[in-house]
């Protein structure tokens, strides 16, 4: 983890872009690669790949959204209110911290209600931790 000021540069121009760019739906596929665990596919990442790896509940909830188990694609509408979002599952902010990542209990996901941890890589990705994140699986197609 020894980063080069290009690479730090290069970490913050991502950052700002989702910072700025903040959509209102994204579109997410996770990837069970070779090693045994699960990794968001985030083209153009600066880091270190391990730094992508889903872990503390959130690789067991790519177990649970994946068909196939080599991929899950997941529909993500992040908030910082309570929506009515009918056939999406509600990941409920607990825990947070800017360097800590985020505790999310899982709620209204039948056979999958628990809590995961999401890593300060969803600051890159959302550009934020919402108090809400609601998922729904999608297939490949709907990216």
């Amino acid at each position: 983890m020894d980063y080069s000021m290009n690479d730090l540069l290069h970490g913050a121009q991502v950052m700002a872009s989702s910072v700025f760019g903040r959509r209102s739906e994204y579109k997410l596929q996770f990837n069970h690669e070779e090693d045994g665990f699960w990794y968001v596919d985030f083209p153009g990442w600066p880091f270190d790949h391990h730094n992508l790896m889903m872990v503390a509940g959130a690789d067991k909830l790519c177990d649970f959204l994946s068909d196939d188990d080599l991929y899950a694609y997941v529909s993500v509408i992040p908030s910082n209110r309570r929506l009515d979002k009918p056939g999406y599952a509600c990941l409920v902010q607990g825990e947070h911290s800017l360097t800590g990542g985020s505790t999310y209990t899982v709620t209204n996901l039948p056979g999958f209600e628990r809590e995961i941890w999401l890593c300060p890589v969803t600051l890159f990705v959302l550009g934020r931790y919402p108090k809400y994140i609601y998922i729904k699986k999608t297939d490949s197609q709907d990216r």
